[in-house]
């Protein structure tokens, strides 16, 4: 399958759906480092898989070494059905390959059956598939290819629970497995081994040690090679850890501010299988939640880039597992204090950094062709490695720049000779280590064209990580396609680098000399429209989003777009979602760089705009961040309605976080606010805010006077049916359920009910779901059950899966209530093949809980 016109591979995508279903794809590169023969190797593999699945190209793999006349793809197949493995067949569809080459796309002609001389046997191949019986799924795309395999795997998994249940009654409950995360990076390509420090670190992590953790700290200057070299070791020895790894950038030495702990521990215990609604805010209970789920377990953490040993102490695992901190400091406190091995990194040695340029370098030449001598007859690989300071970054980036360039070795050590001086005045200090490394990056930066040394200095501006290819189009002023081009050129000259697709971030110490580079060649009203244009582009695409994740709520005006801005649009609620989740940290960062630049609107907006998203994944925390830099901003621009708008979210982060009083101060706040200037919208959310906060303190009296008096200003504001529904639905109802005032809790869900249908499916569902636990509350489980139908019907077709997920779930408990096993077991698998559809891992965890309470197993994908 090489050659496929793909920003993604095939086997990339069937790997990332295996890992979406929660099971471990098996390796099958067999001409790895492995004593046993590739076919051998091949055999044991498919012998010891549980699940088959053959992706079938039009090109025909490599031939078996001792069996030419067959592939190793047929030597999978044919392994798998003699051994009656379950198999799923994905045939990638030919009309790809053929539309490729009609439109002049050279790579997929190459990968075409008319170039192939093995066409002819892959193709009888294809048909003797097609013949076995088995059914093939054709697929044009990667993206069609994770789907589908992540859709027939989960009815796989459906049908064999369902097949179990008469049989599972009576077998013990077995415990679920806890989630094996995999969060190792890459590892660099042409890795030159340190081979003591890799022999050392790797022979204190052969053995767990059950008294305490392992922990190793790798330290040296920027460029160094730290996180590659820890990277190295971790996929040398993960083996050594079957219950997973985890890794997080500290941004110790970052453009973004240091990551705080508590969020490095927010994202382990969720990778950890944890529930996002009882994971806790504060760093204390987060790291006894971590503790708790890796005790007994054997995991590597990584703690890349860290800035101090105060930073990383609250992630240190329990006893059995180990951890790796990489970081330019010592972090002392570490190993006087917690028993830390501390390994000092250095730049290679000259054999080393030229072995690795070497390696770099060589596939350039011409078979046979020697690399012709500097001006002075020294080697000039030992001159090039000299004058990149034998740093492995500067390294990499100066062979990348001798390939692309067509120089020789030893025109570009001259080149880089005749640069020195004026980088030395450059950085001040004669004997600076790192001028030669400025000398290196100098000549990148020279050698790319006007309008790619604008680009690389303008990107620059971002303050976070990773940047999306339309957030730089933002930047640079361009349409999305010219700035694609643009950072994939900058990325051909190793400047660059491209995490993801469509996603691009600079190394650190390339940063700096971008940074260096904007204050020195980009005015200072271009750099100021630069930040304006992103800024604008990350208001809009969260006002997007948002609009579609809660297309009724109070939304932030962002005004039209400026000019060289893209425009932003979401096919619908999951590309929407998606897109906050891979752009959160990005959010905050340009938030607090619009507060700190001066622009206090495009502050305020920015942060109240992904609100609906911080509900949806419970970003508690970030919800009250962003909002208290909004009510700084808010104040800063003199608004006062906008600062009643912000000190809501402020509150409504404090109900969810637990802190209830604050909460209701935030809100009375205000409230007094959106009263005097006169903000009536305002002031109905408020009242509404504080009857749901009333009902959780259990002051039933105020919630129904603060939901009334919502209720009435919505009225009199004309037509706000749905924010009625709202009063009704979130402060009314619940207290007089709570109360026990089952009667009127109906009567108002019935209003509420009323109120919103024909406007909001979404919210419809909801309120039917409701109505069905108060009757269940009343002891009517029937009753309820006929609510829990009604609200399936909308939830489908409303398209809101997790909604219909969740109340499946209540479904099977008044099912069950009614003696009807075989209907809530139903009702359960149900909303684990939607929850497993849907990646909500937790959930789903929860659900096959309580299928083994129940004595049925439904596996573990």
């Amino acid at each position: 399958m090489r050659g496929w016109p793909a920003a993604r591979s095939w086997v990339e995508a069937a790997e990332d759906a295996v890992k979406r279903l929660r099971h471990a794809p098996v390796d099958m590169r067999y001409f790895a480092a492995d004593d046993r023969p590739p076919a051998d190797l091949c055999v044991s593999l498919v012998t010891d898989c549980d699940l088959y699945v053959g992706i079938i190209g039009t090109r025909y793999g490599s031939p078996v070494r001792d069996d030419p006349a067959r592939s190793y793809t047929e030597l999978e197949f044919d392994t798998a059905s003699e051994l009656r493995k379950r198999r799923l067949v994905f045939l990638i569809d030919e009309t790809a390959a053929t539309a490729a080459v009609a439109a002049g796309d050279a790579g997929a002609a190459a990968a075409s059956p008319a170039n192939d001389p093995w066409a002819a046997r892959q193709a009888t191949f294809r048909q003797r598939v097609l013949d076995s019986g088995l059914t093939a799924n054709f697929v044009a795309t990667p993206e069609a290819l994770e789907t589908g395999i992540v859709h027939a795997v989960a009815q796989l998994m459906l049908a064999d629970a369902q097949r179990a249940a008469p049989a599972a009654a009576s077998a013990p409950a077995v415990p679920a497995p806890a989630r094996v995360p995999r969060q190792l990076p890459p590892e660099a390509a042409a890795f030159v081994d340190r081979v003591h420090h890799f022999q050392r670190l790797s022979a204190l992590l052969a053995a767990p040690d059950e008294r305490r953790a392992f922990i190793g700290v790798v330290s040296g200057p920027a460029g160094v090679g730290k996180t590659s070299f820890a990277v190295h070791v971790a996929h040398g020895v993960r083996g050594r850890f079957p219950d997973g790894q985890l890794y997080v950038d500290l941004r110790g030495y970052s453009p973004q501010p240091p990551l705080p702990p508590e969020e490095a521990l927010d994202g382990f215990v969720r990778a950890l299988g944890a529930d996002p609604a009882q994971v806790p805010a504060d760093v204390g209970g987060l790291g006894e939640l971590y503790r708790s789920l890796l005790d007994g377990r054997h995991v590597l953490v990584i703690l890349d880039n860290a800035l101090s040993a105060e930073q990383v102490r609250p992630l240190l695992p329990p006893p059995g597992s180990a951890v790796i901190v990489t970081s330019r400091g010592p972090l002392s406190g570490l190993v006087v204090q917690d028993g830390a091995m501390r390994l000092a990194l250095e730049p290679l040695e000259p054999l080393h950094a030229e072995a690795l340029l070497r390696a770099l370098t060589t596939a350039g030449l011409g078979p046979g062709e020697p690399e012709p001598a500097a001006k002075d007859d020294v080697d000039p690989v030992a001159r090039l490695a000299r004058q990149c300071g034998y740093l492995p970054l500067a390294l990499r980036i100066a062979a990348e720049q001798a390939a692309l360039s067509g120089l020789s070795l030893a025109e570009l050590v001259d080149e880089l000779a005749s640069e020195h001086g004026r980088l030395d005045a450059l950085t001040g200090v004669d004997d600076d280590p790192n001028s030669e490394v400025r000398t290196v990056f100098s000549w990148s930066y020279r050698n790319l064209s006007e309008p790619l040394r604008r680009a690389f200095r303008l990107l620059a501006l971002h303050p976070g990580g990773e940047l999306p290819t339309a957030a730089a189009a933002a930047v640079l002023g361009v349409p999305i396609g010219a700035a694609g081009r643009a950072l994939d050129s900058l990325v051909a000259f190793n400047v660059l680098e491209r995490p993801g697709r469509g996603r691009y971030r600079f190394h650190d110490l390339v940063r700096e000399y971008a940074a260096e580079r904007l204050i020195a060649d980009e005015p200072a009203d271009e750099r100021g429209n630069a930040l304006d244009r992103e800024l604008d582009w990350y208001l809009h695409a969260a006002d997007a989003a948002d609009r579609i994740l809660a297309p009724l709520r109070r939304h932030v005006e962002p005004g039209d777009a400026l000019e060289g801005v893209p425009t932003v649009a979401f096919a619908g609620h999951d590309a929407a979602l998606a897109w906050c989740d891979a752009e959160r940290h990005n959010l905050a960062a340009m938030t607090e760089l619009a507060a700190a630049t001066g622009r206090p609107m495009a502050a305020w907006k920015l942060a109240l705009a992904p609100v609906t998203f911080f509900k949806l994944r419970h970003h508690h925390a970030d919800w009250l961040a962003a909002s208290e830099v909004a009510v700084a901003a808010t104040r800063a621009a003199g608004d006062p309605s906008a600062e009643a708008w912000a000190l809501t979210n402020v509150g409504g982060a404090c109900l969810q976080l637990g802190h209830l009083d604050r909460a209701w101060d935030v809100y009375q706040e205000s409230l007094t606010g959106a009263r005097r200037t006169g903000d009536r919208v305002g002031e109905a959310m408020t009242l509404a805010n504080l009857g749901e906060l009333a009902q959780a303190l259990a002051r039933f009296d105020q919630a129904l006077d603060y939901g009334g008096q919502a209720r009435n200003l919505w009225r009199a504001l004309g037509d706000r049916r749905r924010d009625e529904a709202f009063a009704l639905q979130d402060a009314i109802a619940p207290a007089y359920r709570a109360r026990g005032q089952f009667d009127q809790a109906l009567r108002a869900y019935g209003e509420a009910y009323e109120l919103c249908r024909g406007t909001d499916l979404q919210g419809e569902g909801l309120i039917l779901r409701d109505l069905g636990r108060t009757r269940q509350l009343m002891g009517d489980p029937a009753g309820a059950s006929a609510d829990y139908e009604h609200a399936l019907t909308v939830h489908r077709t409303s398209g809101d899966r997790v909604g219909e997920a969740t109340t499946l779930r209540a479904l099977a408990t008044a099912r069950a209530a009614l003696d009807d096993q075989v209907g809530a077991q139903s009702a359960l698998l149900q909303a684990l093949a939607i929850l497993i559809e849907q990646d909500r891992a937790e959930a789903a965890d929860e659900v096959r809980a309580a299928l083994r309470a129940m004595g049925l197993d439904p596996g573990t994908a």
